[in-house]
């Protein structure tokens, strides 16, 4: 056996004791997929409510759905999509993350043409687009002289060139015509519209009124600073309800915990607690069952459920990060001590993360003194540190920190403040753990 082999043995056994078959954690809801968004969502039932109660309407809605990076938008909006997949009929649902550089019209024709598996209009649309089907379309060329019988006649194939649609949205709405004769409604779910530029976003909006008007539904997801939600509320009306995600309470993150390992644990696991119990698909080991968050202790869960602040992407990262560092030092549970390893090990992490700059550093060492960092209590000498002139010039690094879950900004409508994310550790705890490792 070699060594490789070895070692995942021992991980093996590892996580056999824990409990999960893998680290249940995912930073992005759009890679786990349905089945699995169906098994960890948790709570948002007032939002569910409020949008769920407008799909029950015959006219076709458009939403908003906007909040703080990380804040679960697109796990709520597959949600959405998932319970109108189960819960209606004749329903054609899509989903789309935008990407860079596209317009709105041709990510709806991508997302619907993609779930029209059998059109063949919809197959030859995302052929020319170079984008894969399960079968390519080719043309067909018959050669031979006229009045020839089929025998023997030779049939040569190409491939269609690839080009982009002429007319985007007049393609969408040809396709979405085609989706209406063969369903009742189509939804399509547009996601990470916050990640444009301000201003392409309002160009996006103004040159996709046709579509955001025909007979589908849009669901969009935004931010939730005034840069781009007093965009997407303002255009024209556009929008039937903008609905803000906010971070959660202590007790559903601990819920969400205890899906998310449940969603991993294996059937062997499930039958220790209930032997005779023979369909573990279905069970769900209950909230007050110290097992429950095991590897975790219930002490260390609510510790980790506390420091993610109420925001699911931060409780998988930490998850993930504190289980990374637990199977390297071949912990049986997550003792307090162990987690607070896994919290500096994610620390090291992130910091340690690919295209940071020597004054990406210096602006989230600021932060981090500081506490919270904005135009207000940011001072000459500060700065000068940065190797600025004005507040304003840092603005685009701060963001980009904030996409890399560095930095968080807050909910301030006054001014634009930022402080750092649960995944980094504060001065202190620093401090802290370097005293203990030297002890």
């Amino acid at each position: 056996m070699s060594d490789g082999d070895k070692i995942w043995d021992e991980l093996d056994n590892i996580y056999d004791q824990w409990g999960i078959k893998e680290i249940p954690f995912s930073e992005s809801a759009s890679t786990i997929g349905q089945a699995k968004i169906k098994e960890v969502f948790t709570g948002r039932t007032k939002e569910l409510r409020e949008v769920l109660n407008l799909f029950r309407g015959r006219e076709r809605k458009r939403l908003l759905i906007y909040g703080w990076i990380g804040i679960g938008k697109t796990a709520f909006i597959l949600e959405i999509l998932g319970i109108l997949q189960r819960k209606t009929k004749n329903t054609i649902t899509a989903y789309i993350s935008l990407p860079q550089g596209m317009d709105l019209a041709t990510a709806a024709l991508i997302a619907l043409a993609r779930e029209m598996e059998d059109d063949e209009w919809a197959k030859q649309q995302l052929n020319q687009m170079g984008l894969p089907t399960k079968k390519a379309l080719r043309n067909r060329k018959v050669k031979g002289k006229a009045n020839f019988s089929l025998a023997g006649v030779e049939v040569q194939e190409e491939v269609v060139a690839i080009q982009k649609p002429q007319f985007p949205s007049l393609s969408f709405e040809g396709l979405l015509q085609r989706a209406l004769k063969k369903s009742d409604q189509v939804v399509i779910a547009i996601d990470d519209l916050d990640k444009q530029d301000p201003a392409r976003v309002r160009q996006l909006l103004l040159d996709a009124q046709g579509i955001l008007k025909s007979g589908a539904s849009f669901i969009f997801t935004g931010h939730p600073s005034g840069i781009t939600r007093d965009i997407l509320i303002a255009e024209r009306g556009l929008f039937d309800l903008a609905l803000k995600l906010e971070a959660m309470d202590v007790d559903t993150i601990y819920e969400m915990l205890v899906k998310y390992l449940n969603s991993a644990r294996p059937k062997k696991f499930l039958q220790r607690f209930i032997p005779w119990f023979s369909n573990a698909k279905k069970f769900q080991v209950a909230l007050d069952d110290p097992q429950a968050v095991a590897p975790f202790t219930p002490e260390t869960a609510r510790l980790l459920c506390e420091r993610s602040g109420g925001v699911p992407r931060w409780l998988n990262r930490l998850g993930s990060y504190v289980l990374l560092k637990a199977a390297k030092l071949d912990a049986d549970i997550i003792t307090p001590e162990i987690l607070q390893q896994g919290f500096a090990y994610a620390d090291e992490q992130v910091r340690g993360q690919s295209g940071l700059t020597p004054q990406d550093f210096i602006i989230l060492e600021l932060v981090l003194e500081k506490g919270i960092l904005s135009d207000a209590n940011v001072t000459i000498d500060d700065l000068q540190r940065m190797k600025v002139n004005t507040f304003s010039e840092i603005l685009p690094i701060l963001d980009k920190l904030v996409q890399q879950d560095l930095l968080r900004r807050l909910p301030s409508d006054r001014t634009a403040e930022y402080a750092a994310t649960p995944l980094l550790l504060s001065p202190s705890n620093e401090d802290d753990n370097e005293e203990k490792e030297a002890d």
